[in-house]
């Protein structure tokens, strides 16, 4: 998901490149714990029938499904900022602040959307200054990152 915003000074404009979150941390929390109340319901009857191996199992499903909810929550709210001004294009990256900076000219910097051969495979947006360059947008869909190449262009050619 990408969203543009314009300061008041007519040349300073902000792209914030979010990843798309269909499940909210709270939502992520209310499906783990219905997972875990049914798994370890059928766990207990299966165990008090006599199969008491099932129980350590059904702890490892647990865990597991645990984890992977909160590596893509925690991926889910990484963030891009592009901060354009007159004289430097600016990329941060984090999630509650940024601990990726880099830092181009503007007037040296290209845009560039590179398609791969195969269909199947996402194409890269880069960017791109005197020998430095950076992924950005890896998050969005191909048309998104098309549009937002079409943007930077614009906005770097004005």
């Amino acid at each position: 998901m990408m969203a543009a915003q314009t300061t008041e000074k007519r040349q300073d404009e902000h792209f914030v490149i979010r990843p798309n979150q269909s499940l909210s941390w709270r939502g992520a929390q209310v499906f783990f714990s219905a997972a875990a109340i049914v798994t370890l319901t059928v766990a207990i009857m299966f165990a008090m029938k006599g199969a008491w191996l099932i129980l350590p199992f059904a702890g490892l499903e647990i865990l597991a499904l645990g984890a992977c909810l909160y590596m893509c929550a925690r991926k889910n709210t990484e963030c891009e900022v592009i901060h354009i001004s007159e004289e430097f294009v600016r990329v941060e990256r984090g999630r509650r602040y940024a601990n990726q900076c880099v830092e181009f000219k503007r007037h040296w910097l290209q845009v560039n959307l590179k398609r791969n051969k195969l269909s199947w495979y996402p194409s890269r947006l880069t960017i791109s200054s005197m020998g430095r360059e950076i992924e950005i947008g890896a998050s969005l869909l191909d048309e998104e990152r098309a549009t937002l190449a079409q943007a930077l262009q614009y906005k770097l050619a004005n």
